[in-house]
């Protein structure tokens, strides 16, 4: 009885999520299916046998006059203004505003004053992989833990002072000042800075932090480098005036406070690129409704807007796109496996049915992800195929791909089977107890989640819906009370940072699967400096983790903006980790 309740609200749910996304389809598609309008393609021309040749040269025809000469054609003008000066962008306000990034924002704030600054490391837009910015190049240095970094030289400060390792270390100074907001600023004080000569620094740590570099990047947006001349000459940057100087191809303009923040294009030329647009402005809009309605009336040009905006938006001749690497993610974890050297078992559960990789494998093989990536996330969502590691990474297994859905993919009997194996039935059924949340990031996460269990309860799991109060759940959760529980998240992070979140024994813990061959390997990488031998891990991990079965992996979710096209050409934004708006070199104008 309880199964059929259970799929029958399973149908219920499904139904109703498909019809929302066929609701929100048709009202941005064409009256028909095909793009011609219905008409039937006329037939290939069949080959025309050639002219008989003349007999004789008196039947040949006369030779036809020469066509008289014309006039070269005009050659249109290179469209090479963009058709708005400044291009504007809607987006929600920061939680935090400010003008002084080491102090008083951090990670998730910084884009608002983001266009102004550089950092010593970038990232590749395409692959996500660490490149040069106002660093050249870095290395790590023999004791395995301090890196050095040789410096751009000739780079200028908006205030027309040079960069260098002066630079370098005032900011350092600012994050780690005891009066700082910054959201990892403990991070950084495991660090000081050793200055070699005015291009060359070593950063040195106190211990051997393999997230380190990815810290400092633009990838996650820490230690936005600022003029310390121009701190020198005017103190700290208030939110009424301006910002230190920064290096970036953008230069402050104005802010009004709840409002705006305007940025110009550098008047020289700048080492890295030069910006289509001549300004660049955030507009602080919150409400999703008032964002599409700008976006319609010309008064901002790009913006981020919800699943059920786009149809209305794209019906009026505006174009959705999709960030080019995966960061957002959604998957359900395994709480009840914790490491624990002093268990007899290895683990603080030892009776948890999460350790039985039959479990775990069959748990994912009752789930049809196309079902639900259609109802629920409408097609969009990208097949996880492994937690943590985006497909674009450079050491990506391809045997991932080739072999998930043999291993990982829809076949209840093959679930039932692997369930049978390790002693379940319909008379002793597998017993889990899964979380009912509604997740920040992703509302419909508690629908989700039912339509999962409801997949389970067909191979006669006993799935429990369990809604707890979540103060409640993080304490229990943290304290390790959970053997048999199911969690949601929707989550962004880089992966060397992944793997320790959620299923390492490093604080943060209980949230997900530990286990003790991977743990081996994550806490090696947690030790390595160099990133091609983190690479190395990283891919060995992966491996581990793909025929472990360590978590029910769902959907890389892409970030998406809509752009009006009559003014902004293309954006290959990254989209991903801690903010959307980087890159602002790929943001290209339509020209006139």
């Amino acid at each position: 009885m309880r199964n059929s309740i259970l799929t029958s609200k399973r149908a219920w749910l499904l139904m109703a999520a498909l019809v929302m996304v066929l609701v929100l389809a048709a009202a941005c598609s064409s009256d028909g299916d095909e793009d011609d309008g219905g008409s039937t393609a006329a037939p290939a021309p069949t080959s025309v046998p050639a002219a008989p040749a003349p007999t004789s040269a008196a039947a040949a025809p006369a030779p036809a006059a020469a066509p008289a000469p014309t006039a070269a054609p005009i050659q249109a003008p290179v469209a090479t203004e963009p058709v708005v000066n400044r291009v504007v962008i809607g987006n929600p306000a920061p939680s935090t505003e400010g003008n002084n990034p080491n102090i008083e924002l951090g990670p998730l704030t910084t884009f608002q004053i983001g266009p102004t600054f550089e950092y010593l490391i970038g990232y590749d837009p395409a692959t996500g992989d660490l490149v040069p910015q106002l660093a050249t190049e870095w290395s790590v240095e023999p004791d395995g833990i301090s890196t050095r970094f040789k410096l751009r030289e000739g780079v200028q400060f908006h205030d027309g002072s040079e960069f260098s390792a002066a630079d370098v270390v005032f900011t350092h100074a600012q994050i780690v000042s005891d009066d700082s907001l910054h959201a990892i600023s403990r991070r950084y004080k495991l660090a000081t800075i050793e200055v070699i000569n005015d291009f060359e620094i070593v950063f040195k740590l106190s211990r051997a932090n393999a997230e380190a570099l990815k810290q400092i990047s633009e990838q996650v947006g820490g230690l936005e480098i600022e003029s310390s001349a121009g701190f020198a000459a005017n103190g700290r940057p208030t939110l009424t005036g301006s910002p230190l100087a920064g290096t970036g191809a953008y230069q402050f303009k104005e802010r009004v406070q709840g409002q705006n923040v305007v940025f110009e294009a550098v008047p020289y030329d700048h080492w890295r690129y030069t910006p289509d647009f001549p300004e660049l402005e955030y507009r602080w809009m919150g409400e999703a409704s008032t964002r599409l309605a700008a976006l319609l009336t010309d008064e901002i040009h790009l913006t981020q807007l919800p699943e059920d905006s786009i149809p209305q938006a794209e019906s009026e001749g505006m174009k959705l796109i999709s960030g080019t690497l995966s960061g957002q993610r959604v998957f359900l974890s395994f709480k009840g496996a914790y490491l624990d050297s002093k268990s007899s078992c290895g683990y603080v559960h030892c009776d948890s049915p999460f350790l039985d990789r039959n479990v775990r494998q069959a748990l994912n093989r009752a789930i049809d992800r196309d079902e639900l990536n259609q109802a629920f996330f409408g097609g969009k969502g990208q097949k996880m195929v492994m937690n943590h590691i985006p497909p674009t990474a450079s050491y990506w297994n391809t045997d991932w791909d080739r072999d998930f859905d043999a291993n990982w993919g829809f076949d209840p009997a093959a679930a039932r089977t692997l369930l049978a194996e390790s002693g379940y039935n319909s008379d002793n059924p597998l017993e889990v107890g899964v979380e009912i949340t509604t997740h920040a990031q992703y509302g419909q996460s508690a629908d989700v989640l039912e339509i999962i269990a409801g997949y389970w309860s067909d191979i006669d799991v006993k799935a429990n819906l369990l809604t707890i109060d979540t103060a409640a759940n993080r304490s229990n959760t943290r304290a390790f009370n959970y053997k048999d529980h199911i969690g949601f998240a929707a989550t962004a992070s880089f992966d060397i940072q992944g793997w320790r979140v959620y299923n390492s024994h490093v604080v943060p813990r209980g949230g997900s699967l530990e286990l003790i061959n991977t743990g081996a390997l994550i806490d090696q990488l947690q030790a390595e400096m160099d990133a091609a031998k983190q690479n190395v891990l990283l891919r060995e991990i992966g491996d581990l983790a793909f025929g472990e079965y360590m978590g029910i992996y769902l959907y890389w979710i892409p970030a998406q903006l809509v752009i009006n096209p009559e003014f902004v050409a293309s954006y290959n934004f990254p989209g991903s980790l801690s903010a959307i708006w980087t890159h602002y070199e790929l943001l290209k104008a339509v020209k006139k």
